[in-house]
């Protein structure tokens, strides 16, 4: 029965006439959500009965659904007393089914709700994530063709002249990591450590429910036509243990889930989909899914890689990679040593795009394959890539030249797709611009040079490629020394969004965009850390409790020790506030740039204080 469920309404099916056919087809189609997506990557959802969607079509067609803009994250934008936001449909992107399979019909059918992407509007111009994606990429297709045009060196190396060229096309392709747990877990960070530290997970034969959830997932994706490529294990995670009744229990394994590629605002819909469908089976199976990026402290955080592509669809039918030089002795065109150097060159603008939480911050550590230096790597030869994991953005190539892309490991599960593909492209563009007109031997230099050695695009005290183990070869120094210092704090990151960067002026990232994305971001950060980090850090401390059977004077001092961090760390006094009432007294009076500075002392003392702890309990017998 599954089977005949529709998943997606047809494109001939997005007329007026054709759509009410093809409801009144479908019964089972009770409802019509209407999905916008705001700055943070936040999408709308809501219920339209059916009924109420057919009569009033044309109204709803032509923008007549509104929303309190002040509600979703558009602040600086839709105010509350300024809050009218109009939805907007997007007839170009897939209108996919959601099924309710909890609420079921008198023929046993799921409830269907009908999710139609829009647009956000806010006094005739669009403020939302998909609308700036939207707009990047046309805003990205006219600035290249001029740049096509005259390069005459990209069209000879491959047979072909402007008049050839029908449009500019761009791809988006993902990787997506998740955690997946039974609600009553009983798993230790100690078992979790060994097992990653042994390779006991990754690319594993799945087993029990994990199995069947994850056939059942890829099956889904499959029906919902976004052509998964590969479903596997991924380094984190133990095996569950085996009840009485023959079921998984103490389940907690990390897996990764990939499919096709897509034009990047469908791609970005695919993603956000794919989540849905993912967490629905399951829970289905009474397994709790997360997407957080770093659930577990520790241990391998969970990263969503996307691969960036561009090309060029020709008027014959025929489609040319703009990385592609052509000649299997160089590992990129002029245009794609452009585009690495663009993405390297501007990543500190980008960054607040990819990684403005806590949690993604805590991924990004060293020796858990998630980057920490902003360089890429090319491969020791061009016949012979390395898919170095331990970069920001390397060179992937497949098997023909239509596969050569750029893998960008920084993103995580919540990272907004749709923001930081246009940050990602709009630096490419700048990137090719530098590009456009000079031999990819020269740019191979320039994208080749040490600290101190000055360049035409590339800032003169960094170095920008490596084909070593960047976690391995390199101390943390020296990694700063040659790539930068990694952030500590969203705010380290955020700052770099305190002035509108040059990169995004003149561009559909506009001012209005880039402010109310840092308000946003930084409301978040407040919120994350006050409400949920500390939380958390306060639960886990004050949990821990003095082991005194078989004490010796030693023990005694070292509890002491624990102690006397404790309390300096959580409790207050008559005369003393302590470092978690200070810190967040700091940030609800907005005082940022103290309180990430002393956000990194107090992790430092939470961690000293751990230790402590851990010394003090396992020294008793």
């Amino acid at each position: 029965m599954m089977r005949e469920l529709v998943t997606v309404v047809p494109e001939q099916s997005k007329r007026r006439d054709e759509l009410k056919e093809f409801i009144l087809k479908h019964p089972y189609l009770r409802f019509v959500s209407l999905v916008g997506i705001d700055l943070l990557g936040n999408d709308t959802d809501e219920r339209i009965p059916i009924e109420h969607f057919l009569k009033n079509l044309e109204d709803i067609f032509a923008g007549g659904v509104q929303t309190d803009g002040s509600s979703v994250n558009l602040p600086g934008i839709a105010e509350l007393n300024d809050a009218k936001v109009d939805f907007i449909i997007d007839f170009e992107r897939r209108w996919v089914v959601d099924y309710n399979h909890e609420l079921v019909d008198d023929n046993g059918l799921p409830t269907g709700t009908i999710r139609i992407p829009v647009f956000f509007r806010h006094h005739d111009r669009f403020y939302c994530s998909r609308s700036v994606l939207h707009d990047t990429l046309e805003h990205v297709r006219r600035e290249l063709r001029p740049l096509l045009a005259a390069d005459t060196q990209f069209l000879a190396a491959h047979g072909i002249g402007d008049s050839d060229i029908a449009d500019v096309y761009f791809t988006l392709g993902t990787e997506l990591e998740f955690w997946v747990s039974s609600p009553a877990k009983n798993v230790s960070q100690h078992e979790l450590r060994v097992t990653q530290a042994l390779k006991e997970s990754y690319w594993k034969r799945t087993r029990g429910d994990i199995r069947t959830c994850l056939e059942d997932a890829l099956i889904q994706l499959q029906r919902y036509g976004l052509e998964p490529e590969m479903g596997h294990k991924e380094v984190g995670g133990v095996h569950g243990k085996i009840s009485e009744q023959g079921r998984l229990h103490d389940v907690m394994e990390q897996l990764e889930v990939d499919w096709r590629f897509s034009d990047p605002v469908q791609a970005a819909d695919n993603d956000i989909l794919a989540r849905f469908i993912i967490k629905d089976v399951f829970m289905r199976h009474g397994l709790s899914v997360t997407f957080v990026a770093k659930p577990v402290e520790g241990i391998a955080g969970s990263g969503k890689h996307m691969h960036v592509g561009m090309g060029l669809l020709l008027r014959d039918g025929r489609r040319v990679n703009l990385f592609d030089p052509n000649d299997p002795d160089l590992h990129l065109s002029n245009f794609g040593f452009g585009a690495i150097m663009g993405l390297l060159r501007h990543w500190e603008v980008i960054n607040p795009f990819v990684s403005h939480s806590n949690s993604a911050l805590r991924r990004l550590q060293p020796g858990f394959e998630a980057p920490v230096s902003i360089v890429t790597s090319l491969g020791t030869d061009p016949r012979s890539p390395s898919r170095n994991r331990t970069v920001l953005a390397g060179l992937v190539r497949g098997d023909g030249p239509l596969s050569i892309r750029f893998e960008v490991r920084a993103p995580n599960p919540h990272t907004n797709s749709y923001l930081a593909c246009a940050a990602f492209y709009l630096a490419m563009l700048d990137g090719i611009r530098h590009a456009a007109g000079r031999t990819p031997a020269a740019l191979l230099a320039e994208l080749s040079k040490n600290p101190g050695e000055p360049a035409a695009f590339l800032a003169t005290d960094r170095a920008y490629l490596s084909e070593e183990d960047i976690f391995e070869h390199y101390t943390e120094a020296e990694r700063t020394a040659r790539f930068g210092k990694s952030p500590d704090t969203v705010w380290e990151i955020m700052t770099h969004l305190e002035e509108m960067p040059d990169l995004y002026r003149g561009t559909p990232m506009s001012e209005a965009v880039v402010r109310s994305f840092h308000i946003s971001a930084l409301n978040k950060w407040r919120i994350d850390s006050c409400a949920k980090e500390f939380g958390t850090i306060r639960r886990e401390l004050g949990e821990l409790r003095r082991l005194q059977a078989g004490e010796n004077a030693l023990d005694e001092k070292r509890w002491s020790e624990f102690e006397r961090l404790r309390a300096e760390l959580l409790r207050d006094d008559e005369d003393f506030d302590c470092e978690m009432t200070r810190l967040v007294s700091l940030f609800d009076s907005r005082r940022y740039a103290e309180a990430s500075d002393g956000l990194v002392a107090f992790r430092r003392r939470v961690a000293a204080a751990r230790e402590a702890y851990r010394v003090y309990a396992g020294n008793l017998l």
